[in-house]
């Protein structure tokens, strides 16, 4: 049994798409708090036997990896802090930490991105 709330899988309902994005968001905040949302989240999607189309399955996927994308963000930012906090911020670790902050801004930038390509 899945965690998905009860949506009609018309695939000729134009907004069924639609729905599919809704319940895999459905399904991500049911399990925000918990240690690998995105994971937990994939497990039910796939557990999910409802019959789907490539479109909603894309759509799924792309909200599936906006979501640990913002999770390896979350992860660099601790990183960079907790480096921050142990080494300091001179003229020897500016770069470093410079760079660790641009690669987070990219994977939110990217999660972003999938949010909208996923029809947001």
């Amino acid at each position: 049994m899945t965690r998905f709330p009860a949506v009609s899988h018309d695939t000729r309902h134009p907004t069924a798409a639609a729905d599919w994005v809704a319940d895999v968001r459905d399904a991500l905040a049911f399990h925000h708090g918990e240690q690998q949302p995105a994971l937990l989240t994939l497990r039910d999607v796939l557990l999910d036997d409802a019959p789907r189309t490539p479109e909603q399955a894309l759509a799924a996927a792309r909200v599936l990896l906006a979501a640990h994308t913002r999770e390896l963000s979350v992860l660099a930012r601790q990183h960079t802090d907790d480096y921050r906090d142990e080494h300091g911020v001179n003229r020897g670790t500016r770069g470093l930490l410079t760079g660790m902050a641009h690669i987070r801004r990219q994977l939110d930038a990217h999660a972003i991105t999938l949010d909208g390509e996923a029809g947001l």
